[in-house]
Parts: structure tokens; sequence; C-alpha cells
């Protein structure tokens, strides 16, 4: 009986001692993460690119004549047009290393003013020992892209000082926001744009250019080669002929047609200067426009930016007028001009901003190349950029590949002699009336 109840008794204390082992050694299950999301809204009121107003304004005493001209031509050309109805994506990710990568997306379509707003939803668990994202501090790319003919444009691209994301996001929902540029200084995203004598508040895309074509001025306001007639036979007195007028633009990338504009003659802003007078001293000039255009500022799928020099790309810019028989009522279209150009490289300006993919047009009336965006200002105050790839990240952005390969020469083209896109002074009308008399029209 001895033996019995000792027996009984050890097997009661191993098992005593299986329990506390098991209380000690097993360990418990997880906490289970818990998540909060974070929303952050950007609503912004976008707008073709333009120099700030108190920019235009200190041109006054010093380029009497830019300032006219820029002045009359934002009066009559809404902030908006080039960026309505337009799928935008906000793409935000950091430029710098941070313990996690962080990639913030989101796309929506612009409305019929330019209006546009962006939902980013920041993730991240209360626990797990994962630094909260927000107060990560980096430099962080900030780019807005749309999409062209299949290909991902980057209509807005700028790399931020070091600040936290919360930062970023903070100053990007608020109207009047700015972003840090890396000299630490600010840089406005809102600018003042005066439209039909009212103030618009907006922000302008520098990769969004619209413009016009004086159509009609010579090498210089004294050296006229032959003006615009008062009238021409059966197609009507100036400025009524003006309609058999168009200026197109074509970009061509990887030597096909990316995306092509075409306007005619602009009425309201030929009443308002007079067509040209109270700007340039000369009768009788064509506005042809405003014709708009997006710089090819390329993302691919892998999150890299590429240098437009870097690439096979050319703009070509032609303006034709319809001749009407008046035998048959038939009109036959005549080119007077046609220009292929290249496109220019990136510009870094103070570190952050990158600008690149503009036209180059000859200007008849300084008699060299001109590059056609309204931030020439800027653009001599920054850095050429020698590399062909800017690496932002694996984006995922669902775009097509260009076929072929890259070219590697990184041309640098144009003069910056300037500062407006609208002046493209263009003397082929010796041309033009030359067949007209041949034809026996006027």
């Amino acid at each position: 009986m001895r033996l019995v109840a000792l027996g009984i008794l050890m097997v009661a204390m191993l098992s005593l001692v299986s329990l506390i082992g098991l209380g000690v050694y097993v360990p418990s299950s997880p906490t289970p993460p818990v998540y909060v999301t974070k929303s952050y809204v950007v609503s912004m009121n976008l707008a073709h690119s333009e120099p700030s107003l108190s920019y235009v304004e200190s041109l006054k005493l010093s380029e009497p004549l830019t300032y006219s001209e820029l002045v009359s031509e934002e009066n009559t050309t809404a902030p908006w047009i080039g960026v309505t109805n337009l799928s935008f994506t906000l793409v935000i990710t950091n430029a710098t290393p941070t313990p996690y990568p962080i990639v913030l997306k989101s796309t929506s379509l612009s409305n019929g003013t330019g209006g546009v707003r962006w939902i980013l939803n920041v993730t991240y668990p209360l626990n797990g020992g994962l630094q909260n994202p927000l107060t990560l501090k980096a430099r962080w790319f900030v780019l807005i892209t749309t999409p062209i003919n299949g290909l991902n444009y980057t209509v807005y691209a700028f790399e931020t000082g070091y600040e936290t994301l919360g930062e970023v996001l903070g100053n990007l929902t608020v109207p009047g926001g700015y972003l840090l540029m890396y000299n630490g200084y600010r840089y406005s995203l809102w600018h003042h744009y005066l439209y039909e004598g009212s103030l618009h508040y907006v922000v302008p895309l520098p990769g969004v250019v619209t413009f016009y074509a004086w159509f009609g001025n010579d090498l210089n306001t004294s050296s006229r080669v032959m003006p615009l007639p008062p009238e021409v036979n059966e197609q009507g007195e100036f400025p009524s002929y003006l309609r058999y007028f168009t200026v197109e633009l074509n970009q061509y990338v990887n030597y096909t047609t990316a995306y092509s504009a075409t306007a005619g003659v602009n009425y309201v802003l030929g009443n308002e200067t007079d067509y040209g007078y109270d700007i340039f001293g000369v009768p009788r000039l064509a506005p042809l426009g405003p014709l708009t255009y997006y710089t090819p500022l390329i993302l691919y799928p892998n999150g890299t930016l590429i240098n437009p020099s870097c690439l096979p790309l050319s703009y070509g810019l032609s303006v034709v007028f319809q001749f009407e028989n008046p035998a048959y009522g038939t009109f036959t279209p005549i080119t007077l001009f046609n220009e292929t150009s290249q496109a220019t490289g990136l510009t870094l300006i103070n570190g952050s901003l990158l600008l690149g993919g503009f036209l180059i047009s000859y200007d008849f009336y300084n008699l060299t190349k001109i590059l056609v965006t309204p931030l020439n200002g800027l653009l001599t105050q920054g850095v050429n950029y020698a590399g062909c790839e800017i690496q932002v990240g694996n984006l995922d952005v669902p775009i097509k590949l260009f076929n072929g390969s890259l070219v590697k020469d990184n041309v640098q083209g144009g003069s910056t002699k300037g500062v407006t896109a609208h002046v493209l002074f263009m003397a082929w009308l010796l041309r033009l009336f030359k067949l007209i008399r041949l034809l026996g029209f006027y």
C-alpha cells in the first residue's frame, strides 16, 4: 500500500510539474496589430504654367513689351486651359532612405475649371515597433502625373528639403501651402492669376504650357518685310480673313506622334490689343492660339524619370493658310511655315524643382532660338542636369514602355533669352503674299 501511495504521489507531483512547465515555456498568443488610418485631402485649382503675378509686375519697367504681352494674354486666357477633365495622379515617395519605403498615390479627375481633389490614406500599426511614418524625416518626391497617349507625363516634379512626411502632407492640404526647398526656402504652390479682371488663386503646373503665335511680325519693328494686307479678295477684310489661318503643334516621342494641338486666331486677344499694335507698335498682327502642350518628362513603371534630352523626341510647328477657290468653293491648304526642333533637357532649380522638355522655337524678332515657356526667367537660375535618369522609387505605374533604346547623348539646345512663352514672331508673310499674287487672289 505504501508503494501504491508513493507512486500516486509521484504521478501527482510530475503532473503538477508538467502543468507548471506548460505555463512557463509555452508562449501566449501574439497581440494582434492595431492599425490606424489618417486621411489627408489635397484640393487644388490647377492651372497651366504661368509666372507669379508679382514677377509679371516686376517686368513693368524693365521689360515693358513682355509685360504688356503677358498681361494681355493672361487676362484673355482662362487659367484652366490645358488642365480640365484630365486624370491627374499625385505621388509622394521618399527620395532619401527611410526605415521602410513610403509610396502614397491618389488619382482623380479634374473638373471643368481645373479643380481636383485627391485623398491620401496613411495606414500604419500603433504597435509592433515601427516608427510612425508621419514622423519620418527625409527628402520627399512630390509628383503630379497625367497620361498622354499611353505614357505617363510628369507635369510637376519636386524634391523637398529634409522634413517629415506629416509636414509635407500638412502643407499640401491647405490653400496657400508650400513645399520646402533643398536650400531651406519655401516654394509657394499657389499663385494669383489675373483673368478677365479678376484674381484667381491657382496652382500652376510647370509641365503644362499654353502660348500664342503672333503671326505677321517681322525681324523687328523698323524692318518690315510686308504687313498683313487690309483685304484679301474673296476672303474678306482684316481681321475677318484671319479665320483661314491655323497653327499646329506636334510632339513626337520615339518617332511617333504623342500629342498634337491646333488653334486659329484669338479674336478676343486681337480686339484687346488692337491686333498687336498696343504691344508691338505694328499694325495687323494675328494672335494664333492658345496652343497647349505637355512637357514629356516620362515616368517609367519602375519609377525612373527620364531626361527628355535622352529620348528620341522632337517638336513640329507649322502655320497653314486655307486658300479658297471662288470658282469651285473649295479650299486648298498651303503650309507657310514648318519647323522641327528638339526639346530642352532637365534643369534643376534650387536643388528641388525639376523642369524640362520645353519646345525650342526660332524667334524671328530677336534672331535667335527661344524656349517656349513662361518660366524662362526661372530657368536661367537653374543648373542643367546631365544624367539621363532620376530614380524616384518603384511606383508600379501602369504605363506603356518605349519601343527601342534610349539615345544617350544629352543635348541641351536653345537660348534662354526672353522671359515669356508666348513670343513666336513669324516672318513668313512674304512667301504667302507672293503666292497670293501669283494665284491672282489679291
